[in-house]
């Protein structure tokens, strides 16, 4: 009876090593790219979740604005909702896109302000205009991460 022989290219030491070591590698990264499918999804069924939070926060943060703006308002309700809303677009940071990250990353260095390109800033400096702007960035980032998870949803169907 023939014995069954391995070819001559695979009975070398070598190749079996390089075609071990591609497997791994191939494998490490398909496991790579299943982590970053799997992040990605379940980050954007998140975003569904919070965004009514988000405008709910929007809502009192023009509120807590025009009662600052009323004759003895003195801020503090607006800087306790800038304060929450700082936290929920930290959190909303590793949950979004590129386009939207650079968006949050923008409005959060308007909030933080950092000193000697270090340290942030209270938030209890923030005056009426600079307010008013984290506002108005405020609602166009409501808008571009609305607009991006109702995209989404019609790609679904």
């Amino acid at each position: 009876m023939n014995e069954w022989a391995l070819p001559s290219w695979l009975t070398l030491g070598w190749s079996a090593d390089v075609v071990t070591w591609l497997g791994f590698l191939l494998t490490c990264w398909i496991g790579w790219q299943a982590k970053s499918i799997k992040d990605y999804f379940f980050n954007r069924v998140r975003i569904g979740e919070i965004l009514p939070e988000l405008t709910t926060e929007s809502t009192l943060l023009l509120k807590a604005l025009e009662s600052w703006e009323s004759t003895n308002g003195n801020g503090r309700q607006a800087h306790i909702v800038i304060a929450s809303l700082r936290g929920r677009l930290i959190n909303l940071k590793g949950k979004v896109g590129p386009d939207e990250k650079k968006s949050l990353s923008r409005l959060l260095a308007k909030i933080e302000k950092k000193k000697f390109y270090l340290i942030p800033g209270k938030v209890s400096d923030i005056g009426i205009d600079e307010a008013w702007d984290i506002a108005t960035d405020y609602a166009g980032i409501i808008s571009q991460v609305t607009g991006g998870h109702n995209d989404l949803g019609w790609r679904q169907k």
